[in-house]
Protein backbone atom coordinates (compact mmCIF):
# COMPACT_ATOMS: atom_id res chain seq x y z
CA UNK A 1 0.00 0.00 0.00
CA UNK A 2 2.13 3.09 -1.22
CA UNK A 3 1.58 6.65 -0.05
CA UNK A 4 -0.87 8.00 -2.89
CA UNK A 5 -0.41 11.54 -1.01
CA UNK A 6 0.89 12.76 -4.55
CA UNK A 7 -2.66 12.17 -5.83
CA UNK A 8 -5.80 12.88 -3.76
CA UNK A 9 -8.41 10.61 -3.23
CA UNK A 10 -10.81 12.81 -5.24
CA UNK A 11 -8.12 12.65 -8.58
CA UNK A 12 -7.93 8.75 -8.23
CA UNK A 13 -11.98 8.43 -8.71
CA UNK A 14 -12.88 7.65 -4.76
CA UNK A 15 -14.36 11.69 -4.21
CA UNK A 16 -17.53 9.38 -3.53
CA UNK A 17 -15.74 6.98 -0.38
CA UNK A 18 -14.02 10.06 0.51
CA UNK A 19 -16.95 12.20 0.65
CA UNK A 20 -19.36 9.39 2.27
CA UNK A 21 -16.57 7.65 4.51
CA UNK A 22 -17.86 8.15 7.96
CA UNK A 23 -21.31 7.03 6.73
CA UNK A 24 -19.77 3.73 5.32
CA UNK A 25 -17.83 2.96 8.44
CA UNK A 26 -20.79 3.16 10.24
CA UNK A 27 -22.94 1.29 8.00
CA UNK A 28 -20.06 -1.26 8.29
CA UNK A 29 -20.83 -1.65 12.30
CA UNK A 30 -23.93 -1.45 11.75
CA UNK A 31 -24.19 -4.28 9.92
CA UNK A 32 -22.05 -6.15 11.96
CA UNK A 33 -24.00 -5.64 15.43
CA UNK A 34 -26.91 -5.92 13.53
CA UNK A 35 -26.42 -9.57 11.77
CA UNK A 36 -25.11 -10.83 15.38
CA UNK A 37 -28.23 -9.72 17.18
CA UNK A 38 -30.27 -11.43 14.47
CA UNK A 39 -29.09 -14.71 14.30
CA UNK A 40 -28.21 -15.00 18.28
CA UNK A 41 -31.20 -12.55 19.86
CA UNK A 42 -33.89 -15.44 19.80
CA UNK A 43 -31.93 -17.69 21.85
CA UNK A 44 -30.45 -15.40 24.84
CA UNK A 45 -32.45 -12.04 24.81
CA UNK A 46 -32.26 -9.39 22.14
CA UNK A 47 -32.06 -7.00 24.44
CA UNK A 48 -28.83 -8.47 25.61
CA UNK A 49 -27.21 -9.74 22.67
CA UNK A 50 -27.46 -5.93 21.03
CA UNK A 51 -25.68 -4.39 24.23
CA UNK A 52 -23.09 -7.07 24.77
CA UNK A 53 -21.95 -7.36 20.61
CA UNK A 54 -22.53 -3.00 20.38
CA UNK A 55 -20.07 -3.48 23.60
CA UNK A 56 -17.84 -5.75 21.65
CA UNK A 57 -18.34 -3.98 18.66
CA UNK A 58 -16.18 -0.83 20.25
CA UNK A 59 -13.46 -3.17 21.35
CA UNK A 60 -13.08 -4.80 17.94
CA UNK A 61 -13.31 -1.23 16.25
CA UNK A 62 -10.66 0.51 18.46
CA UNK A 63 -8.26 -2.63 17.57
CA UNK A 64 -9.12 -2.64 13.76
CA UNK A 65 -8.62 0.95 13.11
CA UNK A 66 -5.62 1.11 15.25
CA UNK A 67 -4.43 -1.50 12.86
CA UNK A 68 -5.44 0.46 9.63
CA UNK A 69 -4.44 4.01 10.87
CA UNK A 70 -1.34 3.29 12.05
CA UNK A 71 -0.19 -0.41 11.72
CA UNK A 72 -0.28 -1.08 8.65
CA UNK A 73 1.30 2.47 7.46
CA UNK A 74 4.41 2.20 10.03
CA UNK A 75 4.73 -1.19 9.17
CA UNK A 76 3.33 -3.68 7.54
CA UNK A 77 3.73 -0.59 4.04
CA UNK A 78 7.31 -0.37 5.48
CA UNK A 79 8.01 -4.40 5.14
CA UNK A 80 8.85 -4.47 8.64
CA UNK A 81 6.60 -7.53 8.54
CA UNK A 82 7.83 -9.53 11.59
CA UNK A 83 7.85 -6.53 13.65
CA UNK A 84 4.22 -5.58 12.34
CA UNK A 85 2.84 -9.17 13.78
CA UNK A 86 4.67 -9.09 16.94
CA UNK A 87 2.65 -5.92 16.98
CA UNK A 88 -0.55 -6.72 15.79
CA UNK A 89 -1.28 -9.96 18.13
CA UNK A 90 0.11 -7.51 21.13
CA UNK A 91 -2.32 -5.28 20.33
CA UNK A 92 -5.17 -8.11 19.24
CA UNK A 93 -3.95 -9.81 23.27
CA UNK A 94 -4.05 -6.25 24.93
CA UNK A 95 -8.07 -6.24 23.38
CA UNK A 96 -8.66 -9.70 24.29
CA UNK A 97 -7.90 -8.94 28.14
CA UNK A 98 -9.83 -5.52 27.85
CA UNK A 99 -13.11 -7.48 27.16
CA UNK A 100 -12.63 -9.90 29.93
CA UNK A 101 -11.97 -7.37 32.08
CA UNK A 102 -15.25 -5.70 31.04
CA UNK A 103 -16.87 -8.63 31.48
CA UNK A 104 -15.66 -9.19 34.93
CA UNK A 105 -16.29 -5.76 35.99
CA UNK A 106 -19.88 -5.29 33.96
CA UNK A 107 -21.55 -8.23 34.96
CA UNK A 108 -25.09 -6.91 32.86
CA UNK A 109 -23.29 -8.18 29.81
CA UNK A 110 -23.41 -11.59 30.28
CA UNK A 111 -25.91 -13.61 28.51
CA UNK A 112 -27.32 -15.63 31.26
CA UNK A 113 -29.14 -14.82 34.49
CA UNK A 114 -26.80 -16.64 37.03
CA UNK A 115 -24.07 -14.44 37.46
CA UNK A 116 -21.97 -16.93 39.40
CA UNK A 117 -22.32 -19.67 36.39
CA UNK A 118 -21.29 -16.15 34.21
CA UNK A 119 -18.10 -15.96 36.52
CA UNK A 120 -16.96 -19.57 35.96
CA UNK A 121 -17.53 -18.70 32.20
CA UNK A 122 -15.33 -15.71 32.16
CA UNK A 123 -12.01 -17.27 32.05
CA UNK A 124 -13.08 -20.59 30.24
CA UNK A 125 -10.84 -21.42 27.25
CA UNK A 126 -14.16 -21.43 24.90
CA UNK A 127 -15.00 -18.08 25.99
CA UNK A 128 -11.05 -16.37 25.39
CA UNK A 129 -11.39 -18.66 22.39
CA UNK A 130 -14.60 -17.06 21.14
CA UNK A 131 -13.18 -13.48 22.35
CA UNK A 132 -10.15 -14.18 20.72
CA UNK A 133 -11.83 -15.05 17.27
CA UNK A 134 -14.62 -12.49 16.72
CA UNK A 135 -10.65 -9.92 17.32
CA UNK A 136 -8.98 -11.55 14.64
CA UNK A 137 -12.41 -11.87 12.48
CA UNK A 138 -12.41 -8.40 12.03
CA UNK A 139 -8.77 -7.89 11.97
CA UNK A 140 -8.97 -10.00 8.56
CA UNK A 141 -12.06 -8.40 7.03
CA UNK A 142 -10.43 -4.45 7.84
CA UNK A 143 -7.29 -5.27 6.79
CA UNK A 144 -8.74 -6.96 3.56
CA UNK A 145 -11.40 -4.41 2.46
CA UNK A 146 -8.15 -1.80 3.18
CA UNK A 147 -6.05 -3.90 0.53
CA UNK A 148 -8.49 -4.33 -2.16
CA UNK A 149 -9.61 -0.39 -1.73
CA UNK A 150 -5.53 0.36 -1.77
CA UNK A 151 -5.46 -2.30 -4.72
CA UNK A 152 -8.04 -0.33 -6.65
CA UNK A 153 -6.47 3.12 -5.99
CA UNK A 154 -2.81 1.14 -7.33
CA UNK A 155 -4.32 0.73 -10.74
CA UNK A 156 -6.06 4.15 -10.55
CA UNK A 157 -2.66 5.83 -10.07
CA UNK A 158 -0.91 3.71 -12.67
CA UNK A 159 -3.60 5.05 -15.01
CA UNK A 160 -2.75 8.41 -13.40
CA UNK A 161 1.08 8.11 -13.57
CA UNK A 162 0.97 6.48 -17.36
CA UNK A 163 -1.75 9.14 -18.53
CA UNK A 164 0.56 11.77 -17.12
CA UNK A 165 3.51 10.03 -19.23
CA UNK A 166 1.76 10.37 -22.09
CA UNK A 167 0.83 13.70 -21.90
CA UNK A 168 4.42 15.01 -21.20
CA UNK A 169 5.78 12.72 -24.13
CA UNK A 170 2.69 14.36 -26.33
CA UNK A 171 3.96 17.96 -25.10
CA UNK A 172 7.28 17.30 -25.35
CA UNK A 173 6.29 16.23 -29.14
CA UNK A 174 4.17 18.70 -30.14
CA UNK A 175 6.79 21.27 -28.42
CA UNK A 176 9.24 19.97 -31.35
CA UNK A 177 7.19 21.27 -34.19
CA UNK A 178 6.42 25.06 -33.63
CA UNK A 179 10.19 25.94 -33.78
CA UNK A 180 10.63 23.90 -36.84
CA UNK A 181 7.52 25.45 -38.27
CA UNK A 182 8.49 28.99 -36.80
CA UNK A 183 11.89 28.89 -38.62
CA UNK A 184 10.88 27.92 -41.79
CA UNK A 185 8.09 30.58 -42.12
CA UNK A 186 10.05 33.32 -40.73
CA UNK A 187 13.39 32.42 -43.35
CA UNK A 188 10.33 32.68 -46.10
CA UNK A 189 9.75 36.17 -44.44
CA UNK A 190 12.57 37.95 -44.36
CA UNK A 191 13.39 36.89 -48.08
CA UNK A 192 10.24 38.40 -48.55
CA UNK A 193 11.08 41.31 -46.75
CA UNK A 194 14.65 41.19 -48.37
CA UNK A 195 13.43 41.77 -51.81
CA UNK A 196 10.27 44.24 -50.95
CA UNK A 197 7.60 42.29 -51.76
CA UNK A 198 4.01 43.30 -51.42
CA UNK A 199 2.96 39.52 -50.42
CA UNK A 200 5.29 40.42 -47.24
CA UNK A 201 2.38 42.28 -45.26
CA UNK A 202 -0.27 39.43 -46.07
CA UNK A 203 2.38 36.79 -45.10
CA UNK A 204 2.88 38.62 -41.56
CA UNK A 205 -0.80 38.39 -41.86
CA UNK A 206 -0.89 34.71 -42.38
CA UNK A 207 1.64 34.05 -39.61
CA UNK A 208 -0.26 35.93 -37.15
CA UNK A 209 -3.38 33.81 -37.27
CA UNK A 210 -1.45 30.47 -37.16
CA UNK A 211 0.28 31.46 -34.60
CA UNK A 212 -2.64 32.86 -32.89
CA UNK A 213 -3.54 28.99 -33.17
CA UNK A 214 -1.13 27.67 -32.22
CA UNK A 215 -0.27 29.16 -29.01
CA UNK A 216 -3.98 29.41 -28.12
CA UNK A 217 -6.26 26.64 -29.31
CA UNK A 218 -3.85 24.31 -29.79
CA UNK A 219 -3.12 24.01 -26.04
CA UNK A 220 -6.77 21.90 -25.72
CA UNK A 221 -6.14 17.75 -25.56
CA UNK A 222 -8.60 18.01 -28.78
CA UNK A 223 -9.19 20.22 -31.20
CA UNK A 224 -11.75 20.63 -34.75
CA UNK A 225 -10.67 18.47 -37.57
CA UNK A 226 -12.67 21.73 -39.31
CA UNK A 227 -10.10 24.42 -37.85
CA UNK A 228 -6.92 21.97 -38.04
CA UNK A 229 -7.55 21.79 -41.63
CA UNK A 230 -8.06 25.64 -42.32
CA UNK A 231 -4.60 25.38 -40.19
CA UNK A 232 -2.92 23.50 -42.99
CA UNK A 233 -4.45 25.10 -46.04
CA UNK A 234 -3.18 28.13 -44.17
CA UNK A 235 0.08 26.97 -43.91
CA UNK A 236 0.36 25.88 -47.56
CA UNK A 237 -1.05 29.08 -48.39
CA UNK A 238 2.20 30.66 -46.27
CA UNK A 239 4.77 29.03 -48.65
CA UNK A 240 2.79 29.35 -51.88
CA UNK A 241 3.60 33.10 -51.47
CA UNK A 242 6.82 32.60 -52.12
CA UNK A 243 6.07 32.14 -55.61
CA UNK A 244 4.89 34.26 -58.33
CA UNK A 245 3.07 31.52 -59.86
CA UNK A 246 1.10 29.15 -57.39
CA UNK A 247 2.85 25.66 -57.00
CA UNK A 248 1.33 22.38 -58.13
CA UNK A 249 -0.52 21.78 -54.89
CA UNK A 250 -4.14 19.78 -54.21
CA UNK A 251 -5.60 19.46 -51.14
CA UNK A 252 -8.86 17.59 -50.88
CA UNK A 253 -11.15 16.67 -48.00
CA UNK A 254 -13.77 14.34 -48.31
CA UNK A 255 -16.75 13.90 -45.02
CA UNK A 256 -18.36 15.86 -42.40
CA UNK A 257 -14.97 17.48 -40.87
CA UNK A 258 -17.04 19.70 -38.32
CA UNK A 259 -17.73 17.05 -35.25
CA UNK A 260 -14.74 15.18 -35.79
CA UNK A 261 -12.44 16.56 -32.85
CA UNK A 262 -8.61 15.06 -33.30
CA UNK A 263 -4.90 16.31 -31.56
CA UNK A 264 -3.72 19.73 -32.30
CA UNK A 265 -0.90 19.76 -35.13
CA UNK A 266 -1.06 15.51 -35.56
CA UNK A 267 -0.73 15.97 -39.24
CA UNK A 268 1.72 19.51 -39.80
CA UNK A 269 5.26 17.41 -39.91
CA UNK A 270 3.63 15.58 -43.77
CA UNK A 271 3.38 19.06 -45.26
CA UNK A 272 6.72 20.23 -43.72
CA UNK A 273 8.55 17.44 -44.94
CA UNK A 274 7.11 18.15 -48.62
CA UNK A 275 8.11 21.41 -48.68
CA UNK A 276 11.49 20.75 -46.52
CA UNK A 277 12.50 17.96 -48.54
CA UNK A 278 10.34 17.63 -52.13
CA UNK A 279 11.26 19.74 -55.02
CA UNK A 280 8.03 21.72 -55.17
CA UNK A 281 9.97 24.89 -55.60
CA UNK A 282 10.08 23.47 -59.43
CA UNK A 283 6.90 25.22 -60.82
CA UNK A 284 6.92 22.34 -63.71
CA UNK A 285 7.41 18.76 -62.50
CA UNK A 286 6.74 19.40 -58.56
CA UNK A 287 3.36 18.33 -57.17
CA UNK A 288 1.71 17.49 -54.42
CA UNK A 289 -1.36 15.80 -53.81
CA UNK A 290 -3.19 15.49 -50.11
CA UNK A 291 -6.91 13.66 -49.72
CA UNK A 292 -8.55 13.65 -45.91
CA UNK A 293 -11.18 11.45 -45.70
CA UNK A 294 -14.23 11.02 -42.85
CA UNK A 295 -15.87 7.95 -42.83
CA UNK A 296 -17.48 4.98 -40.44
CA UNK A 297 -15.65 6.32 -37.52
CA UNK A 298 -11.84 6.11 -39.25
CA UNK A 299 -9.98 9.09 -40.75
CA UNK A 300 -7.07 8.56 -43.86
CA UNK A 301 -4.97 10.93 -44.95
CA UNK A 302 -3.13 10.00 -47.98
CA UNK A 303 0.06 12.80 -48.92
CA UNK A 304 1.91 12.30 -52.00
CA UNK A 305 4.95 14.81 -53.48
CA UNK A 306 7.64 14.92 -56.27
CA UNK A 307 10.69 14.45 -54.80
CA UNK A 308 14.16 13.99 -56.25
CA UNK A 309 16.61 11.92 -54.92
CA UNK A 310 19.57 13.04 -52.32
CA UNK A 311 23.06 12.33 -53.26
CA UNK A 312 24.95 9.75 -50.51
CA UNK A 313 25.03 11.83 -47.58
CA UNK A 314 22.64 14.31 -47.25
CA UNK A 315 19.92 14.22 -44.44
CA UNK A 316 17.53 11.41 -45.13
CA UNK A 317 13.93 12.70 -46.29
CA UNK A 318 11.46 12.82 -43.55
CA UNK A 319 13.32 12.98 -40.46
CA UNK A 320 12.07 14.02 -37.24
CA UNK A 321 8.75 14.67 -38.42
CA UNK A 322 7.94 11.65 -40.16
CA UNK A 323 9.05 10.12 -36.69
CA UNK A 324 7.12 12.16 -34.57
CA UNK A 325 4.11 11.43 -36.31
CA UNK A 326 4.45 7.55 -35.77
CA UNK A 327 5.15 8.14 -32.00
CA UNK A 328 2.20 10.33 -31.88
CA UNK A 329 -0.26 7.86 -33.35
CA UNK A 330 1.23 4.87 -31.09
CA UNK A 331 0.91 6.86 -28.06
CA UNK A 332 -2.90 8.16 -29.01
CA UNK A 333 -4.05 5.59 -30.75
CA UNK A 334 -2.16 2.37 -30.44
CA UNK A 335 -3.42 -0.76 -32.73
CA UNK A 336 -5.98 1.35 -34.05
CA UNK A 337 -3.56 3.30 -36.26
CA UNK A 338 -2.13 2.80 -39.50
CA UNK A 339 1.03 4.42 -40.74
CA UNK A 340 3.13 3.94 -44.08
CA UNK A 341 5.40 5.60 -45.70
CA UNK A 342 7.28 4.43 -49.56
CA UNK A 343 9.54 6.07 -51.84
CA UNK A 344 9.17 4.68 -54.89
CA UNK A 345 9.74 6.34 -59.06
CA UNK A 346 9.92 10.14 -57.55
CA UNK A 347 7.31 9.89 -55.04
CA UNK A 348 7.30 9.94 -51.53
CA UNK A 349 3.71 8.75 -49.81
CA UNK A 350 2.67 9.03 -47.01
CA UNK A 351 -0.67 7.54 -45.55
CA UNK A 352 -2.17 6.76 -42.29
CA UNK A 353 -5.17 6.02 -40.79
CA UNK A 354 -6.93 5.81 -37.31
CA UNK A 355 -10.06 4.96 -35.46
CA UNK A 356 -11.18 8.46 -34.35
CA UNK A 357 -14.78 6.94 -32.15
CA UNK A 358 -12.70 6.58 -29.36
CA UNK A 359 -11.99 10.02 -29.24
CA UNK A 360 -15.45 11.00 -31.61
CA UNK A 361 -18.68 9.14 -30.14
CA UNK A 362 -20.97 10.50 -32.68
CA UNK A 363 -18.89 10.00 -36.04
Amino acid sequence: MPDHSFYSTDQLGFAPYRRYRVLLHLFFWFIYIGSITFFFGDFVGVTRVLLRTTVAAGFNAALAYFNLYYLLPRYFEKRKYILYLVLVNSAAIFTVILRLLSDYYFPMLSLTDSIPAFDQYILTPVHISSIFISSYIILLITSSIQFIKDYFVNIQLRNQLKYEKVKSELQQLKNQLNPHFLFNVLSNLYSMIELKSDLAAPMVLKLSGLMRYALYECNADLVSLEKEVEYLRNFIALHQFRKENNMNIRFETEGNLKPVLIQPMLFLPIYENCFKHGNLDDIVSGWMKSVLVVSDGKLTLHVENSYVDQQKGTSQYGGVGIKNIEQRLMLLYGNDSKFEVSKENGVYSVFLEMDISKYNKSV
